[in-house]
């Protein structure tokens, strides 16, 4: 029987996270069966666009987007919602992007939340130093900020890929803080993604997540929940 090559295996190939031998099976697979084909040239260009919709930051003269999701269901598979959705808010007007404050999220950023049901997902993608310390400088903030009602706006920081070095024990530069963040602040859900945790783990990585730290399944499919349920999504 021959295996089903899943979106989750395509993601990590093209994020170049296969093993080698892993890595040549799916060329062969993707060389002998079109259908493959072409779900990795969508889930390609779907993560292209994200990437270029959401571009790392140096400095304070470049750009951050927002976007906020529509309310309705999306009922594509959950492996390439989160991409499509976000995709979608900035070919469709729905990104804004303003100058950034010294935490990475601007006062027009702050109210839209604040305006549209005060829940928020913030999202890592990366394990340079200065990337983990912006996000959780824009933790705090989100986490200390008060929705228009004065009640705390809800927050959940979710990290993949390199990303998830910041939330290891033993490993994270900064573990001291992230659990100081999340003892300081009910209203936040720090999550790890245990597909790059159990792939990391399949390399001979040991990894110990802070106990502060829960798991989710996968961030594309907790990304995919929380836009289509309207959260707002901001990418440090």
């Amino acid at each position: 029987m021959i295996q089903e090559i899943s979106d989750e295996v395509l993601g990590a190939y093209i994020d170049d996270e296969l093993e080698p031998d892993e890595k040549a099976h799916l060329l062969d697979r993707i060389a002998a069966d079109a259908e493959i084909r072409s779900r990795a040239c969508e889930l390609w260009q779907l993560k292209q666009m994200l990437r270029s919709a959401y571009r790392p930051v140096r400095d304070k003269s470049a750009k951050r987007g927002i976007f906020k999701a529509p309310s309705r269901p999306f009922r594509w598979p959950m492996g390439i919602a989160a991409s499509f959705l976000i995709v979608g808010g900035a070919l469709s007007g729905w990104l804004a992007r303003e100058s950034l404050e010294a935490d990475g999220l601007t006062p027009q950023q702050m109210e839209a939340i604040r305006a549209d049901g005060s829940r928020v997902v913030l999202h890592l993608v990366s394990d340079e130093p200065e990337r983990m310390e912006a996000a959780l400088r824009m933790v705090d903030k989100l986490a200390s900020a008060k929705d228009k009602s004065g009640r705390p706006i809800q927050v959940e920081f979710i990290a993949n890929g390199p990303g998830v070095h910041l939330l290891r024990s033993g490993g994270s530069p900064f573990a001291e803080r992230v659990v100081a963040q999340h003892n300081a602040h009910p209203n936040l859900q720090i999550l790890a993604c245990r597909q790059t945790v159990d792939r990391l783990r399949e390399r001979g990585v040991a990894v110990n997540l802070l106990p502060v730290v829960r798991e989710a399944p996968s961030a594309e499919y907790l990304l995919a929940a929380r836009l289509s349920q309207g959260w707002r999504y901001v990418q440090a």
